[in-house]
């Protein structure tokens, strides 16, 4: 049977951010002239590399990845993405992540549920879950280089808005994105059910994510957040949830 898999969209190059932690600048089209940048992030622990929001790619970057390493893993971090996992999995034969009913796309069906105190495909990496949120979505943790924070859409940060067409970007402003790390604001209202307090319902898991030690970060839209992160975090979760800030 032939499976007509989405075509690559236009991306960038990969990208050497930390020793062993790479990333690959995409776009996502949301509407006819709407389109804003979508990042795939490589994860590579000895010869294995572990694709994190995957991006499927053209053929020549396609064979410059496989020169990083074995690809031997992709990680579904939200609900809302995963267009291009059956891609991967089915031409790589690696072992795909995702939590149970993130199924937005329902291809492929995973064959390792990812869940907090689980397993992880990289050794001394963890995953937090947002419980509360009525959607599945979930950060990566990573040892590396003091501490790599890895997203999906429930945290973002922008320091430009490169990759977005003239539309993409005032959507996003539209939306509420600023400059900086921040709380994504649309995610946050579309994952906060209709009986939730939007100022409240999220706070617990975000607070845990204040426990982790943090100096870079990367989520599927944005740009990478090097050095800073820890303390950006931690000001966006404070600013998102004045409560937090009371609590302590």
């Amino acid at each position: 049977m032939q499976i007509d898999y989405p075509q690559p969209q236009p991306h960038g190059q990969i990208r050497r951010l930390l020793p062993d932690f790479f990333c690959v600048p995409g776009t996502a089209k949301l509407a006819p002239a709407t389109v804003i940048n979508r990042n795939m992030g490589i994860v590579r622990y000895g010869d294995e590399l572990t694709l994190i929001n995957p991006v499927r790619l053209r053929p020549v970057q396609e064979e410059q990845l496989q020169d990083l390493g074995i690809i031997r893993h992709a990680v579904r971090l939200g609900y809302h993405h995963g267009c291009d996992d059956l891609y991967y999995r089915d031409h790589f034969n690696l072992t795909f992540w995702r939590q149970p009913h993130s199924d937005l796309y329902p291809a492929p069906m995973p064959d390792q549920l990812l869940c907090e105190g689980g397993d992880c495909p990289v050794p001394g990496g963890r995953f937090m879950e947002f419980h509360r949120a009525q959607f599945p979505e979930a950060v990566l943790w990573l040892p590396y280089n003091g501490g790599l924070l890895l997203a999906c859409d429930a945290l973002q940060y922008w320091s430009s808005w490169h990759g977005c067409s003239w539309c993409g970007r005032n959507l996003l402003r539209l939306a509420g994105f600023r400059r900086g790390l921040q709380v994504a604001p649309s995610w946050r209202a579309r994952v906060t059910p209709p009986h939730g307090d939007v100022a409240h319902w999220l706070q617990a898991d975000f607070e845990r994510l204040l426990t982790l030690p943090i100096l870079h970060f990367m989520a599927a839209h944005g740009d990478f957040c090097a050095d800073t992160a820890g303390e950006q975090l931690a000001a966006a979760i404070r600013h998102a949830f004045p409560g937090i800030q009371r609590a302590a």
